[in-house]
């Protein structure tokens, strides 16, 4: 809604579902166990007054302002860092004693 406010236009009935695949193969005892995100689909509904082309560039940049969205289409850096015990925890380390 931040964007609809920005751009000055009021939806109205707005109802967004956002569906997620995922799948995941190897096993967690064998120690190959991986995830990953297969695809994420959008709908959207919504009433709007306004002209066609204003109802585009709301949804346009609704979609580029996502957080989420832009996270998965432009993937970034991720670091784990891990405490146990209350101590750092060097996993590199513990997993090949």
């Amino acid at each position: 809604m931040q964007v609809a406010r920005a751009l000055d236009i009021e939806p109205k009935n707005v109802h967004i579902t956002i569906t997620a695949r995922y799948s995941r193969e190897g096993a967690v005892i064998a120690g190959n166990a991986r995830t990953r995100c297969d695809a994420i689909k959008t709908e959207l509904s919504l009433d709007s007054n306004e002209p066609p082309e204003r109802v585009a560039q709301l949804i346009k940049m609704a979609e580029a302002t996502c957080f989420t969205l832009t996270a998965l289409r432009h993937p970034s850096p991720v670091a784990l860092e891990a405490m146990v015990n209350g101590q750092s925890f060097d996993l590199e380390k513990a997993g090949s004693a």
